[in-house]
Formats: structure tokens, sequence, C-alpha cells
């Protein structure tokens, strides 16, 4: 079992969280890009049910490259990103790792959607790596 914390940066919305983590990953896909402002999202996936949000995050959806319905969770006041959520994925929560106060915590153990990731992005070799989504 694994306990996180973490909050936006303005403070407004926090979360605790105790459980199992089933994955880490850096996804590279361009909405992760474009919803995080940096060259790739990093996150952790834990059951729903483990993380107990405290404060209402906005949300915003779309649709991934494959048709599932993506929500992503972000401060109203301050902008934070802080959680995602995937249609196919129902009960499980995406925290985003660098609002995690136990950043320790974290290690990726696979890049997806490198066929999308910046040039200058530089993968772990020893890190398995995916064109796209696998599975």
């Amino acid at each position: 079992m694994t306990k996180l914390t973490g909050k936006c940066l303005y403070g407004e919305v926090s979360f605790a969280a105790d459980g199992d983590v089933p994955v880490m990953a850096n996804c590279h896909c361009t909405a992760c890009r474009q919803s995080t402002g940096s060259a790739f999202a990093t996150l952790m996936f834990m059951k729903q049910d483990d993380v107990k949000v405290s404060g209402i995050p906005k949300t915003f959806e779309h649709k991934s490259d494959g048709g599932n319905l993506m929500t992503k969770h972000f401060c109203g006041t301050c902008g934070t990103p802080l959680f995602t959520q995937n249609s196919a994925r129902e009960g499980m929560l995406g925290l985003r790792a660098g609002i995690i106060n136990e950043h320790e915590e974290f290690t990726p153990k696979v890049n997806v959607y490198t066929s999308s990731k910046m040039k200058s992005t530089v993968l772990d070799d020893s890190i398995p790596a995916f064109e796209k989504m696998p599975g």
C-alpha cells in the first residue's frame, strides 16, 4: 500500500490516497502535452475509491484517439492539472505526479505514445516504450 498526498499550487484542491499503484507512466500523446503544458504527462494510477479529494476541481472532457472519453481535472483557481480519467479504465484515477508530495514514490514503468513525443525528449532505454497505448 502506498500513501500519497498532494495539492494544487493554490491549495484549494488537495488529496490523500492510500492504496496500490498498479501503473506509473509517462504519456507523450498530444492531448497530455497540451493539457499539462509539458513535454509529457507523468501519472500514477490508483483506484478512485482509494483517493479522497478535498475541494472541487473543474473538469474538461475530450475523446482519445481510440474514442474513449477522457476527463481532465484541474484547479479552477490556479489551473493546476490534478487528475485524469479514461472511460476504458472505469474506477481508476490518474494522479499527476507533479502534485504529489511523496515524489520519491514515483518511478515510471513505461512510456506511451512515443510516436508523438517531442524530438528533444530523451527516453530512458531501461523503460519499455510504446508508440501508442499498449493492449
